[in-house]
């Protein structure tokens, strides 16, 4: 994460780098999306060394000045677990239900880990659920970007997600499909001038996830 938000790990000079990068490098304020994949194992425990690396590295963008804001997925694979039921049931999108009890019970197992080790390292963090609702109408969308505004600027670090316990089963007029896209559009309207996507989706990465 540090690399992608930083130059001083190029071997190129600053001057040999596209103008794109160099603004990366002097964002003040960067959104930092995490998947399942980052914070969960595949049995859906807390991969607590994966958690704990992402907050040291948040906090010592927050040092370097940095406004942060994290985007992180994960509750329902935690929940799913803490329930005890199986993958295939969760993974199937007509348990509408049972998806949001376990969004539900995982929100609450990863924002108690996340202010946890934020906690350890003298940092502030906050939860901010949000719906699809709040990016149609202008009011509301409003009132978030000014709650967001608001943590940032007395140094805590907003931890964005959607809120799945009240989705319905993505019925309706839909603004994002996922915690990428969400993560996009809220870079943009919250005026980031960074974006670090960690994650596995198709067609987002250069190479297996799983090579160095």
């Amino acid at each position: 994460l540090l690399r992608a938000l930083s130059l001083r790990h190029f071997t190129s000079s600053p001057q040999d780098l596209h103008p794109d990068r160099q603004r990366v490098k002097h964002a003040k304020r960067v959104v930092v999306k995490v998947g399942t994949a980052v914070v969960a194992n595949p049995d859906g425990s807390l991969a607590l060394s994966r958690m704990g690396g992402l907050v040291e590295q948040l906090c010592q963008l927050h040092l370097e000045g940095r406004e942060v804001l994290l985007v992180s997925s994960g509750a329902m694979g935690l929940g799913r677990q803490g329930l005890g039921l199986s993958k295939e049931h969760v993974a199937d999108a007509s348990n509408v239900i049972d998806r949001q009890a376990c969004a539900a019970a995982g929100q609450n197992i990863l924002m108690s880990m996340y202010t946890k080790m934020f906690n350890s390292l003298d940092m502030k963090c906050s939860q901010v659920l949000i719906t699809q609702g709040d990016f149609l109408s202008r009011q509301r969308y409003a009132f978030l970007t000014d709650t967001l505004d608001a943590l940032t600027s007395t140094g805590v670090i907003p931890i964005i997600n959607e809120n799945d316990a009240v989705t319905g089963g993505m019925t309706g007029q839909q603004v994002f499909s996922d915690n990428d896209k969400l993560s996009a559009i809220l870079a943009a309207g919250a005026d980031a001038e960074a974006l670090a996507l960690l994650t596995d989706v198709d067609a987002v990465y250069d190479k297996p996830p799983d090579e160095p």
